[in-house]
């Protein structure tokens, strides 16, 4: 057998078509909610998505994990690399004023030597500047660093500018455009620098990499830029589910890992959470067991007035005990966003997606500031790229069963701050169905991460 690579695709060669049908088999997944499509009732669709062709074509970065599979069965197929190598000689990673982690150098040396992969490292473990060192490394090289969103982007931008004192560095989302060789762009405005950077650029990073796993727009980015031999992810929380993690790593590489949060607790740096799960019957009224997944969240979560005075106590037995506390409380919906406002009442925050950016930095700046204990209210704009490191206590009001979306809201809440030695995480062990499934699987994501879980 022989496994010819390429850099976006390779090949399988091989006279044994029966293990090639076994692989093909191997790497197929089921796609949910298949059996509904007409493609699939009319029997032209297998009602799968197949990472490796019947032919034998597969992404590259799934090679590892390909090579892997094979050992198993005691194949070692001949590798014929046919990706084109420009000079790969690597530039010092030091930046100045800047002292990296051992686990943050372990984590540069094995993204310069891989050359492609996902690189995970906690949030509030300093991916951005690991992300920095590489680029530093990797100057004089054109590159594409994409983001989901403009916030990351800027953040990023500045951080690179004016931190660490990076010059040719670009941006590129919605209204605004500065040109560099190392060229930031939201995954939204991609298509505005493919005339300079698609055929050139020999660095691809990605930045929280996990939302790109999905969706014809972020995948097609992410399997763009023929010419890049370097293509790194970044993510606290890499899919755990299979074809969105097939999706990542056939486009990046697998996954690279040299640090725990729990290892950053013990280290001291991140701070320790203290978890409690809610262990308190509550009742909705006019529950039929037939409702849908949609209405028991409704009825049982957005609406619920026992569950919801639930979280009124927690704050207000907080406020009592803490005069200077600042506690975070997620959402899922708007609406139940706004009823916790109104019942929660006091100093109390609501940030939602349409605010504006100098609206969402009011918002979190009298959050901050208050002479009080303030409450910051929020959905999923609250999730990811927004550092309030003076957050002492966390509510998780929305439940949901995601293990990146738990991670996420996790992480925001174990940055350290002088005034916090532990940080209070609040969640619910909900019992109505679908809901009990949910609290149970962020149980299991809270202890694989290393925590100790209390019920209360």
């Amino acid at each position: 057998m022989k496994i010819h690579v390429e850099n976006l695709n390779s090949r399988i060669e091989t006279d044994n078509p029966e293990l090639l049908k076994a692989l093909y088999e191997l790497y197929s997944f089921n796609v949910p909610g298949a059996r509904y499509s007409p493609a699939y009732k009319r029997r032209q669709w297998d009602g799968k998505t197949h990472f490796l062709t019947k032919s034998g074509v597969f992404k590259t970065g799934l090679l590892s994990r390909l090579l892997a599979d094979l050992k198993k069965i005691d194949c070692t197929p001949e590798v014929i690399q046919n990706i084109r190598m420009p000079d790969l000689q690597h530039s010092d990673h030091e930046i100045p004023g800047f002292t990296y982690y051992n686990y943050q150098e372990d984590l540069i040396s094995q993204g310069l030597d891989n050359k492609r992969g996902i690189i995970k490292s906690p949030t509030g473990s300093g991916k951005t500047l690991i992300m920095a060192g590489l680029i530093k490394a990797l100057e004089g090289r054109k590159m594409v660093i994409l983001f989901n969103a403009k916030q990351l982007l800027t953040q990023t931008y500045d951080f690179l500018t004016e931190a660490c004192g990076m010059d040719n560095v670009g941006l590129c989302f919605g209204e605004g455009y500065i040109y560099g060789d190392i060229m930031l762009c939201t995954v939204q405005s991609v298509e505005r620098i493919l005339d300079t950077h698609l055929e050139e650029a020999e660095v691809l990073m990605v930045d929280e990499c996990h939302e790109f796993s999905n969706g014809k727009t972020t995948l097609a980015a992410l399997r763009s830029f023929p010419k890049a031999v370097y293509r790194l992810g970044f993510t606290a929380t890499p899919p755990s589910e299979d074809i969105p993690r097939y999706n990542l790593e056939g486009a990046l590489g697998g996954v690279m890992q040299s640090v725990g949060t729990a290892d950053l607790v013990d280290e001291g740096k991140l701070t320790k959470p203290i978890i409690q799960l809610i262990d308190r019957p509550y009742e909705a009224s006019g529950v039929d067991e037939d409702l849908g997944f949609l209405d028991v969240y409704e009825d049982y979560i957005v609406s619920n007035e026992s569950r919801n005075n639930i979280i009124k106590e927690i704050v207000n037995d907080i406020r009592r005990t803490n005069e200077k506390a600042r506690i975070l409380i997620l959402t899922k919906s708007l609406d139940h966003g706004r009823t916790l406002k109104e019942l929660v009442g006091g100093s109390v925050e609501f940030l939602e997606g349409a605010n504006s950016i100098g609206e969402r930095y009011d918002c979190i700046s009298r959050f901050r500031g208050s002479d009080e204990s303030s409450v910051l209210i929020g959905t999923k704009i609250l999730q990811t790229g927004v550092n309030i490191e003076e957050i002492t206590h966390f509510i998780n009001a929305r439940g949901m069963k995601s293990e990146i979306a738990t991670l996420q809201a996790l992480g925001r809440a174990l940055r350290r701050h002088e005034s916090k030695d532990v940080v209070y995480i609040y969640d619910f062990l909900d019992k109505e169905k679908y809901l009990s499934d949910h609290s149970v699987a962020r149980k299991r994501h809270y202890e694989r991460e290393g925590h100790t879980v209390k019920i209360l």
